[in-house]
């Protein structure tokens, strides 16, 4: 009788742990599925050309207690060639973000603590120097007077010439070069020579038979750009052709050259006014919006006083 309890205590283990390893094993091969199934949905986890297919509530990635979420790709991320396109740009932008918050968290963690009270302070100082300065350049922008009328330039010209004399020379000039055999050649230089409005319409008509030109002369250029644009032209023959309201042909092998000084002024002269128009303006512009910030900053206070919104005690 004995053995036959003993027996049976037997089997009943035996189906036990023959019963657990089936269990253990389904659980393995489940496991196995989940994985597998995990591993075949994870690309559509990621974004696709038009859109982003994670339910708005999931994370895409964590670092530590931070949390990487879809509106936040949506918000980097707004267009994609294709779909391999999307999710690199997608990985691409996780990985970044991931870099950057290890990075941060490591530093608040390893960083002394006067370090980070300065650089807290500095962050504050930021913030508040930031929002001033946009709320400030948003009310110029709306209350500042833009408009500078001539006289007033002149007259800003007129008390500061000093800061205004020009440290190198200038020059308005008007050229063509074209080559020996072009059977317009007496008709182009007299009309460069007279250059009416009809001149001026006669030799545009050709311009694409010659090999540069230079039409606008009431243009300003600086010596650097005089001798680039004129080939017979180099340091050591300037002189020599800068002569107001005086006609040059130059011919050699490669072609015919007309030259014709119109106007230029030299350095240490006071430069014309339609040249330094956008420094005076802006000048002005910059005078006006000191005075505008002052103005309003003393005014801000006042009323914050008067309706004890500021007061000290």
């Amino acid at each position: 009788m004995l053995k036959i309890n003993i027996l049976q205590t037997l089997l009943r283990i035996k189906s036990l742990i023959v019963n657990n390893k089936a269990i253990i094993f389904f659980l393995y091969v489940k496991s196995r599925l989940i994985r597998r199934l995990i591993y075949l949905l994870t690309p559509l986890f990621f974004v696709s050309c038009e859109t982003i297919s994670l339910n708005n509530e999931k994370a895409f990635a964590r670092v530590g207690s931070i949390y990487l979420y879809r509106e936040d790709i949506e918000k980097n991320i707004l267009n994609f060639k294709n779909k391999e396109d999307s999710i690199l740009k997608v990985r691409n932008f996780i990985d970044d973000w991931a870099s950057k918050q290890i990075i941060l968290q490591q530093a608040a963690l390893n960083l002394d603590n006067d370090k980070i009270k300065m650089l807290q302070k500095l962050v504050k100082q930021y913030e508040a120097e930031l929002f001033s300065i946009t709320y400030k350049q948003s009310i110029v922008n709306e209350s500042l007077d833009t408009l500078i009328s001539i006289k007033e330039i002149d007259s800003f010209m007129f008390l500061n010439k000093s800061i205004f004399k020009l440290n190198a020379p200038l020059y308005q000039v008007r050229y063509i070069e074209f080559p020996h055999d072009n059977v317009d050649e007496n008709k182009i230089r007299r009309s460069f020579q007279r250059f009416n409005n009809e001149d001026k319409h006669f030799l545009d008509s050709l311009s694409f038979q010659f090999r540069d030109h230079i039409f606008s002369d009431s243009v300003w250029l600086n010596k650097i750009d005089l001798l680039s644009k004129i080939k017979f032209l180099n340091a050591t023959n300037l002189e020599r052709y800068i002569k107001k309201s005086q006609f040059f042909e130059i011919q050699d092998t490669m072609g015919v050259y007309l030259f014709y000084i119109n106007n230029y002024l030299k350095k240490g002269d006071i430069p014309p006014r339609d040249f330094i128009y956008p420094t005076i303006k802006n000048i002005i512009l910059n005078k006006r919006k000191l005075k505008f910030n002052k103005k309003f900053e003393k005014d801000i206070l006042q009323d914050a006083i008067k309706s004890k919104f500021y007061e000290v005690y």
